[in-house]
């Protein structure tokens, strides 16, 4: 059995943020007919759910970069990856003392979800915060500081900055914490890259083999365009870049498919036809 799992964000997701609905219609005929499909992305549940209403998803759904495994039949997670204390105070005090500002991802032990934040200083910051203002996000909350995160789960914490102002700051987490590090550029705002830390398990790699195990497949196949989807793409047997993908993810891909704009992952599922071909 195959379980195809596709990136949002820059490749099911075309440039208007939506699901064209010939990918809709294309992928929800698939699934109809016994297709094994779901969706692995950076954006978290309330980010994701308006956008997802239009596909007839079955299977459980990566979010937040393999922090969360969910489950749409039941409506729970039924994986959650925190990031531990010692991991939170570190890049806080770090962030601190470099005067950088970032965004705090937390969830209360009532369910009662916040992205914390203290200041917008750049365009990528603001393009972040408008995008959750336009969608009326409720966890948005300015605070004076980050005291109030201890009574919290942390699932991210992520900070936008310019081109190259993060590099070190990478380098610095990914080799002194037990986390998992994604460092990647905005889609939406170019020029500026998220600096994302999660629980190490918090990774896309992570979450589709636990989803492999889970749902008993043989094979993953797997569809992505930016640095976050590498974790996934090196351990998928077939791995396939829409064309507006990062370099680095084209030379690990199988092939180069449509782009997000050309409706590359449905078409290309419709022309492969995986079901008539027995592929599944």
């Amino acid at each position: 059995m195959n379980l195809y799992i596709s990136d949002l964000d820059g490749t099911l997701l075309n440039s208007k943020q939506v699901i064209s609905c010939n990918s809709a219609k294309i992928i929800n005929g698939l699934i109809a007919s016994g297709l094994k499909f779901t969706i692995a992305t950076a954006r978290s549940y309330e980010a994701s759910k308006n956008i997802l209403k239009s596909l007839n998803l079955k299977l459980p759904v990566i979010l937040n970069n393999g922090v969360f495994v969910y489950d749409p039949i039941s409506d729970k997670n039924i994986i959650e990856n925190y990031l531990d204390k010692s991991s939170v105070e570190f890049i806080l005090n770090y962030y601190e003392f470099k005067n950088i500002f970032p965004f705090v991802s937390a969830v209360d032990l009532k369910g009662n979800k916040k992205i914390f934040y203290r200041r917008v200083l750049n365009y990528g910051q603001k393009v972040y915060v408008n995008s959750r203002r336009i969608q009326k996000d409720k966890r948005l909350t300015a605070v004076d500081n980050f005291l109030s995160v201890k009574d919290y789960n942390i699932i991210n914490i992520f900070a936008i900055e310019k081109k190259g102002c993060l590099d070190s700051t990478y380098r610095l987490f990914k080799n002194n914490l037990d986390a998992s590090c994604q460092y990647t550029e905005e889609i939406y705002s170019k020029g500026f890259f998220w600096l994302e830390v999660t629980n190490p398990r918090g990774n896309k790699r992570q979450a589709a083999e636990f989803l492999k195990k889970y749902l008993k497949i043989d094979k993953l196949i797997c569809f992505g365009d930016n640095l976050n989807d590498e974790p996934l793409f090196k351990i998928a047997q077939e791995k396939y870049a829409v064309e507006n993908a990062y370099v680095q993810l084209k030379n690990l891909a199988t092939e180069v498919i449509g782009s997000n704009d050309e409706d590359g992952v449905a078409e290309f599922l419709k022309n492969h036809n995986p079901l008539k071909n027995n592929r599944q």
